[in-house]
């Protein structure tokens, strides 16, 4: 069986951005595979609201820090429900702070799982889905991969790889599909996050304002659906925090 409408698969897709760009593709007219691990609560109910829009979705319950057995999972699903795949987001992350004496290899693992191998894997596995409906391939990487964080050595050095991975995914799936990254700037806040903290980065931002999920979706949504002749590029989404 083959989708009629065309297929997005949203990793991390129950909470914050990954939800944004869900709702976001469903209101596109796409057809919604999302997955998570422990936000059940929150894949129910986004479940029953695209239900409530007419729009077929499948959550998958997955540990993305195992690569083999979650991509396992997820191409099962996905031919089982659709049959076709159009767009792949590789959203889904791990923000966790090590700077160079506390990193240690189960976290380096860890981060390299869900950051580089499980979007390597999900591609491999989905490829011929994706040339068949030539299709487009987001992952959600990161500024700090440009600009490491010395108490975020895992995760910056992971986010880097994926840019990398990134570029190779672009030439590799070529000519059939487009492969890019989007380096969000802040696009939502730490609760716990200090308000002075927050005012000292807005005054770097020549925007004058935080991003925000919706920002991430909105780009998300203009590379599936226009912006078809953008591959390889990693687009910065940050307001301009860049170039101060």
């Amino acid at each position: 069986m083959t989708s009629a409408k065309p297929v997005a698969l949203v990793t991390g897709g129950a909470k914050r951005v990954g939800l944004a760009v869900v709702q976001t593709l469903a209101e596109a007219g796409f057809d919604i595979a999302f997955t998570y691990h422990t936000s059940r609560t929150s894949a129910d109910e986004l479940i029953s609201n695209l239900a409530a829009r007419d729009t077929k979705a499948i959550a998958i319950n997955c540990d993305l820090t195992d690569p083999d057995s979650a991509t396992g999972e997820i191409d099962d699903a996905i031919r089982s429900a659709f049959g076709s795949l159009k767009v792949l987001v590789n959203n889904a992350s791990l923000y966790e702070p090590s700077d160079l004496q506390s990193t240690n290899l189960p976290q380096l693992r860890k981060l390299m799982a869900i950051h580089v191998e499980t979007p390597l894997l999900l591609c491999q596995r989905l490829e011929p889905l994706l040339r068949a409906s030539h299709g487009h391939v987001i992952n959600m990487v990161d500024l700090l991969a440009e600009r490491p964080w010395p108490q975020y050595v895992a995760y910056c050095a992971s986010k880097a790889a994926l840019v990398n991975l990134t570029l190779s995914l672009s030439r590799t799936l070529a000519p059939d599909v487009t492969v890019n990254g989007i380096a969000p700037g802040v696009v939502e806040w730490p609760p716990d996050y200090p308000k002075s903290e927050q005012e000292k980065y807005l005054k770097r931002v020549p925007l004058a304002r935080s991003g925000t999920p919706q920002d991430v979706a909105n780009l998300v949504q203009f590379l599936v659906t226009r912006g078809t002749y953008i591959t390889g590029q990693i687009l910065k989404l940050d307001g301009g925090r860049s170039i101060t």
